[in-house]
């Protein structure tokens, strides 16, 4: 292992890394061969030509790198797929190697005076979205009693020009909306200018309606959720989560038209909002506030106000002219098929191998980091992700399956001794799509399920009653959002970015396809789509990539035993065949 000596020979302050020449310059004096040194600071140089301009001005920031590194393929930027791959190892390896030494305006020091005290008095929530803010207004040298637009201004340029944030506008909204939050609560601090609305809210809340459209509503929903209709025939109910996009639709219309300037007064029952003249009309408002487009919610709005009518009992010729209303947009509309952009981005970093071989191994990295650091009061929590992350790889779950884990009933141990094994198991009733899916647990994924179960989540939840597998300090289930978040913290340390339960379904499902892309069926039947053409529309893409290189590997091959068997007849017969005498096509 390479050591940087120089590092234990200074004891001061060390100037930090700003740019990638000040990185390539560093790597000068770290304790390295001389032939490593050179195709470390070759690759510095070469990923500059490939972002930048070619002369090492870039800020030496990671992550903004590699997402412009990871927009190019290896044809792009004239390289081999292991040239491209060397490159960025070679690249992190730089970055690891001055770790400490980098420019990071948010940690480079810790705030004090005015600053710091301030911090201290905010929620670990209110610390995050005001971080990147106080560090540079602090760095400024302004007091917390000056901050004015002007300095707002500045942070702005920072962040666009120096920082080369890609997200810059959303930062600097958000900064805005906390401090003026904060501001709002002390009487020293002045507010900032509120940043510019996208769009004006035309929300119209249910306390504002008049009392017959709610309790209709209300009734409505409720039937919904019941087994039986009106006419007392047994009926499928829907989901709680179906039956509140409802609430929200109908919640939607109304806001719409009063908008546009109906009068609250006529909107006096739910028939009122769903006639098709008023669904018309919503949809005329959404059509022009989406700036010309058909959106999934208007088609989604449209499909519904159809079973709201047909509840209401409407006239035949009212259905009939929803059903017209309905037909319309279906020529206008291109719904999604398919993954999203964001979705098939992601996916598309799996070939790169070193990329995929992390990912199956985060909950691995995950526990050594923890089992290395057992007394930090966060390990508990990184070993319940890590828990987390290998159910999302091995068993594919969505994520309200995942948190729904009950020891002893959806995820229990069968057997005794030897002979004994894990299963987790959801009912139909349960799952998105209706399906019973159960799952045995590989050998790896109960030793890290038992060691979770004896030695840290007994320190997430001293409550042994509690029967969740991820429970919260209180013994309730875990928030779905808090562990949302962990996951995608946590893989965004490690694999730079971050990635949602959802996501791993994905990957676990492309990397099966990676190695197997006949296997459509069997990942069909393990994700537990009923249609297998789901699992065609969704990993298509994938499984086209992978099969077509196998294809080509067979047309390789079959080259190779074909030049051999022209070779032995060219020997026999004496002819050249169309080869030369090394046996190579002329």
């Amino acid at each position: 292992m390479h050591t940087n000596d120089h590092n234990n020979q200074q004891s001061g302050p060390q100037k930090s890394l700003l740019t990638l020449e000040q990185l390539r310059d560093y790597l000068l004096e770290c304790n390295l061969s001389d032939v490593e040194r050179t195709q470390l600071r070759s690759a510095v140089k070469r990923a500059d030509e490939l972002v930048g301009h070619g002369l090492l001005d870039l800020p030496a920031n990671q992550r903004t790198l590699f997402e412009k590194l990871d927009r190019l393929s290896p044809a792009m930027a004239g390289m081999s797929e292991q040239s491209y791959a060397n490159m960025k190892s070679r690249l992190r390896k730089a970055f690891r190697l001055a770790q400490g030494r980098l420019h990071n305006p948010r940690s480079r020091f810790p705030l004090t005076g005015e600053w710091g005290a301030l911090q201290k008095t905010l929620d670990v929530k209110m610390q995050r979205a005001t971080s990147r803010l106080f560090h540079f207004v602090a760095e400024l040298g302004v007091m917390p009693r000056h901050m004015s637009d002007a300095v707002i201004e500045r942070f702005v340029t920072h962040l666009r020009d120096e920082a080369m944030i890609g997200d810059w506008e959303r930062v600097v909204s958000n900064s805005i909306k906390a401090w003026n939050r904060l501001a709002a609560s002390q009487e020293d601090l002045p507010a900032l200018m509120p940043p510019p609305p996208k769009r004006t809210s035309y929300w119209i809340a249910q306390t504002e309606w008049s009392g017959k459209l709610a309790v209709e509503l209300d009734a409505f929903t409720t039937w919904l959720g019941s087994t039986y209709d009106s006419g007392r025939k047994r009926k499928k109910p829907l989901k709680p989560g179906t039956i509140q996009q409802y609430r929200h639709n109908v919640a939607i219309s109304v806001s719409a038209l009063v908008h546009t300037g109906v009068p609250m007064t006529d909107l006096a029952a739910l028939a009122d909002v769903v006639r098709p003249e008023r669904v018309d009309q919503v949809l005329h408002y959404l059509y022009a506030r989406a700036e010309g487009t058909v959106t999934p919610l208007m088609f989604q709005l449209a499909l519904r106000a159809r079973v709201v009518a047909r509840w209401c009992d409407l006239s035949q010729q009212d259905l009939d002219g929803l059903d017209e209303i309905v037909e319309e947009l279906k020529e206008q509309y291109e719904p999604r098929r398919g993954m999203t952009v964001k979705n098939r981005k992601l996916l598309d970093r799996l070939e790169d191998q070193r990329f995929a071989d992390q990912v199956q191994l985060l909950p691995f990295i995950l526990l050594e980091r923890a089992l290395k650091n057992p007394d930090k009061p966060w390990a508990p929590a990184l070993v319940r992700t890590a828990m987390a992350t290998e159910v999302l790889l091995v068993c594919s779950v969505r994520r309200a399956n995942l948190i729904d884990l009950e020891l002893g009933k959806s995820i229990r141990k069968i057997g005794h001794g030897k002979d004994a094994f894990w299963i987790t198991e959801h009912d139909s009733e349960e799952v998105k799509n209706d399906q019973d899916l159960r799952f045995r647990l590989p050998d790896q994924t109960v030793e890290l399920l038992e060691l979770y179960l004896r030695d840290w989540r007994p320190k997430l939840c001293p409550n042994p009653s509690s029967p969740w597998l991820f429970p919260a300090s209180d013994g309730a289930c875990l928030d779905p959002r808090t562990m949302a978040h962990a996951v995608g913290a946590q893989s965004k340390r490690v694999l730079g970015v971050a990635i949602t339960p959802h996501q791993f379904r994905h990957i676990s499902a492309a990397l099966w396809l990676k190695d197997n892309p006949e296997g459509i069926f069997t990942i069909s039947q393990h994700l537990g789509h009923r249609d297998i053409n789901t699992t065609r529309r969704y990993y298509a893409p994938s499984q086209q990539r992978q099969a077509s290189r196998h294809f080509q590997e067979h047309i390789l091959r079959s080259r190779e035993t074909a030049r051999m068997r022209i070779k032995r007849t060219k020997r026999r017969k004496g002819g050249s065949g169309g080869f030369n005498e090394g046996g190579d096509l002329l």
